[in-house]
C-alpha cells in the first residue's frame, strides 16, 4: 500500500460546498415555485397536494433511510465478521411485497396527513397517540444520532469540529424543509441519492483497482473467511444466519416502510394507488443494490488491509473509522474524489434529516397543534395559520435535532449505541399496532394498548440490557503482522485529527462493537439477534392482543371502519347488509368527502375494497362511509 499525501484539499472541500448548496437551493426553488403559485398550504408542503411525480417519490423512499449509519456500518460489519449482511437482501422480498400489496393500500385509501390516523379510525384516539408518540420519541433521537454520525467521519478527514459541522448541516437542512415542504425533500431526496451511489461506487472501484482487481479482492476474501455463508441454524440467538435475516431482516425493514410516517407519509402523496405500489417496489432493487455496493466495499476493504489490519495495529480505535481511513488510503492523493465521498455520506444524512422534519411536522400538525388551536379558538384554523404553523414546526424539530446530535457528542457511545436501539425496540412495537389492525379483525383497542406495551417492554429489555452487559464481539481473524512503517506512521497522522466516540449500528440494530455473535447457555443475559428485536415485538404484540381481547369482548356491539381491516371469508358469516356498488358508474373519478385531502381516486384505486368500502348499516351512514356494528 502506498503511503500517498492524504490531506482535504480545497477541491475537496468545493465538491463538499457545492453539494450542500445544490441541496439547499432545489428545496428554496421549490417553496419559492409554490408561493408564486399561490399552492403554499399545509397540505402543499406535507404531502405536495399529492400530486408528486413517481420516480422522485420511489428515490425518496430510499434515500429516507439510506443514512451514514449503513454507509460507515455494513461495511465494517463485512471486514470484521464476514459477508452474511450480504443476505439481508433475502429478507428485504417479503417486507416490499407485504407492505406494497397490503399495507399500502389501506393507509392510501385513507389519504391521511397523519398516517397515525389510521390507528385512531381502527381503535381509538388513545391507540392514535401512542403510535403518534412513538414515532416522534423514534425519529427524534434517531435523526440526532444521524447527523452526529457524518460530523465525526468528516472530522476525521479534515480536522473541521464536529459542532461546526452539526450546525451547518442541520442549519441547511431545516431551511430547505421549511421552505421547500414535501417537493423539496422528495426532489432533494433523489438529487442526494445519486451523489451517495456516485461516492460509493468511486471508492469501490478505486479500492479493488489498488488491491490488483476483482479477482484478486475475491480470492483473498475466499482466503480469509468473508464471503457470505448460508447457515442454516434457525437459533435467533445467533447474530446473523439464513433465517434471521431472512425473517428477522423482513419484519426490521417493515417497521421502516410498513409503520413509519416518513414513508407511509409519502405513498399518498402520488396521484395514484398503483404509482404508489410502483414507487415503493422500485426500493427493492434500489435496496438490493445498495446493499451489494456497501458489502462489496467491505470486501474490497478487507482485501486492501490484508496482512496490515488497521484494529490490530491501533490506527483506529472503532470500526467506524475503518472506512474514512480507507478513503484517505485510496483517495487522498486524488483531489476531489476525498470530497466526493464525505458529501455523499452527508447526502445519506441529510435525506434522512429532511424526511424525519417533515414528517414530525405532518404528526405534531394533527396531532397537537390542530386540537389545541380548535380548543382555544373555537374554530377551525386557516390555510394562512396552518401554514405558517409547518414553517414554525420544521425550524423547532430542526433546532431540537442540532441540540440532540450536540448531546450525543458529549454522551457518546452509550448513548448513541441506546439511541440506535430505540429504533428497533420502539418501532417494532409500534408495527405490531399497525399490523395488528389490519390483519386481525376482531382485536380492540384494549387489546392493541395491551400488545403494544408488553412487546414495548421486552424488546426494551433485550435491547438494552447487552449495552451494559455486553457478550463477545465474534469477529473473525483479522491479520496485522505485514504493516509497513510508512504506512503506519502516515495512517496514524491521520487519523488523531479528533478524539471519537461513535459506535456505528445499522439501521435498527445494536452496535458493531458490542452486540455478539450468539447468547450462551450459561450467560443470564439474552443475546437476541437485532434483527430479531422486531419479530419478537409482532409475536409478542398480536398473542398478548389477541388474548386480551377476548377477555373484553372483541368488538362486539362496536362500530368498527370496514376500510381499516382485511376481512377473511372463513372467519366471517354472510353479512346482512347491503352493498353500494353506484359510484362505480361514475366516470371518470370518484370523490370521497369522507377523505381528509378530498381526493379524486379512479376506479382501480378502490376497487379492491368494494367490499370493504360502502357498507350500508341499518341505521349507519356519515359522509359517505358505513360503518358495521
Amino acid at each position: 500500500m502506498a503511503s500517498a499525501a492524504r490531506t482535504f484539499s480545497w477541491e475537496d472541500y468545493v465538491v463538499f460546498s457545492c453539494m450542500l448548496f445544490l441541496s439547499s437551493c432545489i428545496g428554496l426553488f421549490f417553496g419559492i415555485r409554490a408561493k408564486t403559485k399561490k399552492q403554499a398550504s399545509a397540505d402543499e408542503l406535507l404531502t405536495g397536494n399529492r400530486k408528486l411525480p413517481l420516480i422522485p417519490v420511489a428515490l425518496s423512499l430510499s434515500a429516507s433511510f439510506t443514512s451514514a449509519t449503513t454507509i460507515l456500518g455494513i461495511p465494517a460489519e463485512v471486514y470484521t465478521r464476514g459477508g452474511e449482511q450480504w443476505l439481508w437482501a433475502l429478507g428485504m422480498i417479503p417486507c416490499f411485497l407485504i407492505v406494497g400489496f397490503f399495507i399500502v393500500p389501506i393507509i392510501y385509501k385513507l389519504q391521511l396527513t397523519n398516517a397515525y390516523e389510521y390507528l385512531e379510525l381502527r381503535f381509538s384516539k388513545a391507540v392514535r397517540t401512542i403510535g403518534s408518540f412513538s414515532f416522534s420519541i423514534i425519529i427524534v433521537i434517531y435523526m440526532a444520532a444521524v447527523l452526529y454520525a457524518p460530523s465525526v467521519a468528516l472530522s476525521q478527514v479534515t480536522g473541521l469540529d464536529p459542532d461546526v459541522s452539526i450546525v451547518a448541516i442541520g442549519l441547511v437542512c431545516t431551511v430547505y424543509t421549511s421552505f421547500g415542504g414535501i417537493r423539496g425533500v422528495v426532489w432533494t431526496d433523489a438529487f442526494q441519492l445519486i451523489i451517495v451511489w456516485a461516492g460509493l461506487l468511486a471508492l469501490m472501484f478505486k479500492g479493488a483497482s489498488d488491491v490488483g482487481g476483482w479477482s484478486k479482492v475475491w480470492e483473498i476474501s475466499r482466503k480469509g473467511d468473508r464471503l457470505p455463508r448460508f447457515d442454516m441454524d434457525p437459533d435467533p440467538f445467533i447474530r446473523h444466519t439464513f433465517w434471521t435475516l431472512l425473517v428477522g431482516g423482513g419484519t426490521n425493514m417493515m417497521t421502516v416502510y410498513g409503520a413509519n410516517q416518513t414513508n407511509l407519509q409519502r405513498y399518498s402523496s402520488v396521484s395514484s394507488l398503483r404509482k404508489s405500489k410502483i414507487a415503493l417496489l422500485l426500493n427493492l432493487p434500489l435496496w438490493i443494490c445498495y446493499l451489494s455496493i456497501l458489502s462489496l466495499l467491505g470486501l474490497v476493504m478487507f482485501a486492501y488491509f490484508d496482512g496490515c489490519d488497521p484494529l490490530g495495529k491501533e490506527m483506529v480505535s472503532k470500526t467506524d473509522q475503518l472506512l474514512p481511513l480507507f478513503v484517505l488510503e485510496t483517495m487522498g492523493s486524488m483531489p476531489g474524489l476525498p470530497g466526493l465521498f464525505i458529501a455523499s455520506v452527508f447526502s445519506a444524512s441529510i435525506s434522512t434529516l429532511s424526511s424525519g422534519i417533515n414528517s414530525l411536522g405532518a404528526v405534531t400538525l394533527e396531532d397537537v397543534f390542530k386540537p389545541l388551536y380548535e380548543k382555544c379558538k373555537k374554530k377551525s384554523p386557516s390555510q394562512m395559520v396552518l401554514t405558517i404553523a409547518t414553517i414554525v414546526l420544521v425550524f423547532v424539530f430542526g433546532g431540537l435535532t442540532i441540540f440532540l446530535a450536540k448531546m450525543a457528542s458529549l454522551l457518546g457511545k452509550t448513548a448513541l449505541t441506546i439511541s440506535f436501539g430505540v429504533f428497533g425496540m420502539v418501532g417494532g412495537p409500534l408495527l405490531g399496532l399497525m399490523i395488528n389492525g389490519m390483519f386481525i379483525p376482531f382485536i380492540n383497542k384494549w387489546g392493541a394498548m395491551a400488545g403494544w406495551l408488553a412487546s414495548l417492554v421486552l424488546c426494551l429489555y433485550v435491547g438494552i440490557d447487552p449495552v451494559f452487559n455486553p457478550g463477545p464481539k465474534g469477529y473473525l481473524p483479522l491479520d496485522s503482522e505485514s504493516c509497513s512503517v510508512d504506512f503506519l506512521n502516515s495512517s496514524n497522522m491521520s487519523m488523531t485529527t479528533t478524539p471519537v466516540m461513535l459506535t456505528t449500528t445499522f439501521l435498527n440494530g445494536t452496535t458493531n462493537a458490542t452486540t455478539p455473535a450468539g447468547g450462551s447457555a450459561d450467560s443470564d443475559h439474552l443475546y437476541l439477534s437485532y434483527l430479531h428485536y422486531s419479530t419478537l415485538a409482532l409475536l409478542v404484540s398480536a398473542i398478548v392482543g389477541m388474548l386480551v381481547s377476548a377477555l373484553t369482548g372483541c368488538n362486539k356491539g362496536k362500530d368498527v371502519d370496514e376500510r381499516t381491516y382485511y376481512k377473511y371469508p372463513c372467519c366471517f358469516r354472510q353479512s346482512t347488509s347491503s352493498y353500494d356498488l353506484d359510484h362505480l358508474d361514475k366516470p371518470p373519478a370518484y370523490r370521497n368527502p369522507s377523505f381528509p385531502g378530498g381526493q379524486n381516486l379512479d376506479a382501480e384505486d378502490y376497487s379492491p375494497y368494494v367490499n370493504n368500502f360502502a357498507v350500508k348499516s341499518a341505521n349507519n351512514h356519515v359522509n359517505g362511509v358505513y360503518s358495521v356494528h
